[in-house]
C-alpha cells in the first residue's frame, strides 16, 4: 500500500474513472525500504479534466509545469502529483528520466509494471536512462544535476554511455530555468556524501563552465600552513559542515577570494608616484595602503606580489629606503591571501544573480543571502580575534572578556541579537579551522574552549538584553528634549556599552549625561 490515506482516498477515487498508476520515486524508494510521503500518478485523462473532477470533489488542485504539466494536490506536508500518462505505459516510461524511476504500480490491484526493467537496474545499483541517453537529456537538461543527486544520495553506478550523455548535455543547463538549477544544486549540498556530489560535478565540468571562479581553486598552494590545495580545503570544510544549506552554500564559497588574493613575499625599492589616481613603486600598482607620505620620495616597500595580478603589490609595511632598489623576493617568504574573506564575500555578491538561492536558503528572519554574505566576509573573525588564544600565547585582556566582545559584534544583526548567526559562524569557523590544516590535539582544545566561551556570552548577552529596562534612558531623552529620530540614534550610539557593561547604566543619570554629551559632540 502506498500513500497516506488521504493521497490514497484520491487515487482511489480516479482509479474508478480510469487506471491509474503511482509512479517515480515513491515505487523506487518503496523497493529500496524507504519511506515516501510524496507521491506521482500518472491517469490516461487530460491534466484540466483530471483538475475538473477534483474540483467537482472538494478539492483545491494547482496547475504546476509547463513543458509537462501535473495537477497537484497539498493536504498539510503531503503532496500528491497526477499527471496524463504518454500513451500506454512503455511509451510514457520512455520519457522519464531513467529506468529506476520507471516502476509503476497500478492502483488498488497494487501489482507492478516494468516496462524498461528499471527493477533489474535498481537491484544492480545502476542508473540507466530511459531509452536514448542523448534524447532524455535533450528533453530536461536537469536531470544531469539529478542524476548525480541519485547517484550519490543511494550510492548508484552512473551507466557509462548515460554518463557521457550527461557530459554533452551540460551546456544545455545554461538555457534551463535558474529556481531549477538552483534546487538540484540545494539538494546536493545537503547530501550526507556532499563530497562524493561536488567531485562528480566537476568531473562533468559543471564548476568549469558555470562557476569559474570556484574551479580556479584547484591545484591553488596555500600556505604552509594547510596540507591542500584551496579546492581540497574547499570539499573538507563543506563536508565539516552541518548538513544545513547556508552553511553548506556559505562553505564551499568561502574561499572564492584566494585565487585573486594568492600573493608571495616580497620588497620593493624605489621611488613612490602617483600616477592615474594610484600609488606606484617601479611600476607596481600599491595596495592596501595610501602612500601620501612618501609621494615623489623614495621608499621602501615590504609586502606580497600577487600571483596572478603580477603588476600589483599588497603592502604590509612602507618606510624609508635601506640602499635597496628595484624588485626581489623575500627569501622562504610567506604565502599570503591577504583581504580574500572581502574579496571572497564580493564574488558571491557577482554570483548570487546566477541563481535563486533566496528561494531555498529558508532564513526568513535573517534573509538568506545577506546572511551567507556575511558567514563568506566574516569566517576569518575568530581566527583573527583570538590567534593569541589558538596558539597558546598570552594575550591582553581576559578571554572572557575578548568573547563577549565577539559574541556582540558577530551577533548582533543591526536589529537585534541573534544567537544563531553567531552559532552558524562558529559552525564555519571550525570546520574551516579543521579543513585540511596540519594540526596538533592541543588545538582542538584551545578552539573548543573559545568557542564555549563565545556560547557562554552569548547566552549572557541574550538574557541581559532581554531584561534591559530601556524607560529610564526614555525618560532623560524626554527631560533633554529629544524626540523621534535622535532618539533612536542615541539608543543605537550606547547600545553597545550597555549590553557590554557590567552593572546596568541605565539607571545613571551621570551616565547617561556623559553620553549624551558625547552623543553630541560627534553629531553637531
Amino acid at each position: 500500500m502506498f500513500g497516506t490515506p488521504f493521497q490514497q482516498t484520491v487515487l482511489q477515487r480516479l482509479d474508478e474513472l480510469t487506471p491509474v498508476h503511482i509512479v517515480g520515486g515513491a515505487v523506487r524508494d518503496d523497493c529500496l525500504g524507504h519511506p515516501s510521503k510524496d507521491l506521482d500518478a500518472v491517469i490516461a485523462l487530460p491534466v484540466a479534466a483530471v483538475e475538473e473532477r477534483l474540483r467537482e470533489w472538494g478539492y483545491f488542485p494547482h496547475r504546476l509545469g509547463q513543458r509537462k504539466p501535473t495537477v497537484t494536490l497539498f493536504d498539510g506536508q503531503e503532496r500528491l502529483d497526477i499527471g496524463e500518462a504518454a500513451g500506454d505505459l512503455e511509451e510514457d516510461a520512455l520519457q522519464r528520466d531513467f529506468t529506476l524511476n520507471a516502476l509503476y504500480v497500478r492502483v488498488g490491484t497494487w501489482e507492478l509494471v516494468d516496462p524498461l526493467e528499471g527493477l533489474s537496474d535498481l537491484r544492480l545499483g545502476l542508473l540507466r536512462a530511459c531509452g536514448r541517453a542523448e534524447d532524455r537529456f535533450g528533453e530536461d537538461p536537469i536531470r544531469v544535476l539529478r542524476l548525480v543527486r541519485l547517484a550519490v544520495q543511494y550510492g548508484f553506478r552512473v551507466e557509462p554511455g548515460t554518463w557521457r550523455a550527461a557530459v554533452r548535455a551540460l551546456p544545455q543547463l545554461g538555457e534551463t530555468a535558474p529556481e531549477r538549477v538552483t534546487a538540484e544544486l540545494a539538494r546536493i549540498l545537503v547530501l550526507d556524501k556532499v563530497t562524493e556530489g561536488l567531485l562528480m560535478l566537476a568531473d562533468l565540468g559543471y564548476w568549469q563552465a558555470y562557476l569559474p571562479e570556484l574551479a580556479r581553486l584547484q591545484g591553488l598552494e596555500q600556505n604552509r600552513y594547510h596540507t591542500k590545495d584551496a579546492w581540497e580545503h574547499t570539499l573538507e570544510v563543506v563536508k565539516n559542515t552541518p548538513p544545513r544549506l547556508l552553511l553548506r552554500l556559505a562553505a564551499l564559497w568561502h574561499d572564492l577570494g584566494k585565487w585573486d588574493t594568492a600573493s608571495r613575499e616580497c620588497r620593493v625599492g624605489g621611488k613612490v608616484e602617483r600616477v592615474a589616481g594610484e600609488w606606484r613603486i617601479e611600476g607596481f600598482k600599491l595596495l592596501g595602503t595610501g602612500g601620501e607620505r612618501w609621494q615623489g620620495k623614495a621608499a621602501e616597500v615590504r609586502g606580497a606580489r600577487l600571483d596572478h595580478h603580477p603588476e600589483c603589490i599588497q603592502v604590509k609595511r612602507m618606510g624609508p629606503p635601506s640602499g635597496f632598489s628595484g624588485f626581489a623576493w623575500v627569501p622562504d617568504g610567506k604565502r599570503h591571501f591577504l583581504g580574500h574573506e572581502r574579496e571572497s564575500a564580493r564574488i558571491v555578491k557577482t554570483l548570487l544573480p546566477r541563481y535563486v538561492w533566496s528561494m531555498f536558503l529558508n532564513e526568513p528572519r535573517r534573509g538568506g543571502e545577506r546572511e551567507l554574505l556575511f558567514l563568506v566576509e566574516n569566517h576569518m573573525a575568530g581566527t583573527l580575534a583570538f590567534l593569541a588564544e589558538l596558539r597558546g600565547e598570552k594575550s591582553p585582556g581576559s578571554l572572557r572578556d575578548k568573547a563577549k566582545r565577539f559574541a556582540w559584534r558577530y551577533g548582533w544583526n543591526g536589529r537585534r541579537f541573534d544567537p544563531e548567526r553567531l552559532e552558524n559562524l562558529l559552525a564555519l569557523w571550525r570546520a574551516d579551522f579543521f579543513g585540511g590544516k596540519a594540526r596538533v590535539p592541543e588545538d582542538s582544545a584551545r578552539l573548543e574552549r573559545i568557542c564555549e566561551e563565545i556560547r557562554r556570552a552569548s547566552e549572557d548577552l541574550a538574557d541581559r538584553l532581554a531584561r534591559l529596562d530601556w524607560e529610564p534612558f526614555l525618560a532623560f531623552a524626554r527631560h533633554y528634549g529629544l524626540a523621534g529620530e535622535e532618539i533612536g540614534r542615541f539608543r543605537e550610539f550606547i547600545r553597545s556599552e550597555v549590553a557590554l557593561a557590567e552593572g546596568f547604566p541605565l539607571e545613571d543619570e551621570a551616565w547617561l549625561v556623559k553620553e549624551w554629551r558625547k552623543f553630541r559632540g560627534r553629531h553637531r
